[in-house]
């Protein structure tokens, strides 16, 4: 699979999505072992609007990305993948929300300088909301 599209239309048909989130918002389920970076490296990745959400656990065998264009969230963890979809704005900064107090700051590096100086580079978790929602 080389599209993100590809990998969520068969987590789609997989299960019913019947199953709905304490955000209310429709999750489906399915198992793959394959490893985060089909969707990293996906050809669609960047095109179809998905962006990493960054976590101390992020590993081959790990991943968080939301998707505000399709106001989705998919997660990969040894070999479970699970989307979700939210029925709209409201709905997506909601599960958008929990994901941020459910992981940690999402940092992406830690610098430390020739005098001992420790700097930590962190994502901006209110990029990921619509509308001008805060976190």
């Amino acid at each position: 699979m080389k599209r993100v599209q590809t990998l969520t239309d068969a987590i789609k048909r997989d299960k019913k999505g019947d199953e709905k989130n304490a955000q209310r918002n429709t999750v489906y389920r399915m198992f793959l072992p394959a490893e985060r970076y089909l969707v990293d490296f996906a050809d669609d990745f960047t095109s179809a609007g998905w962006e990493q959400f960054d976590t101390s656990q992020d590993a081959a065998y790990f991943g968080v990305w939301l998707n505000r264009r399709l106001r989705a969230t998919l997660t990969y963890a040894e070999g479970d993948w699970t989307l979700v979809e939210c029925s709209d704005d409201e709905h997506y900064n909601a599960e958008v929300t929990d994901a941020i107090r459910f992981y940690d700051e999402g940092r992406i590096a830690r610098a430390i300088d020739s005098a001992g100086n420790v700097t930590d580079y962190v994502q901006d978790r209110s990029t990921f909301l619509i509308g001008g929602a805060s976190c």
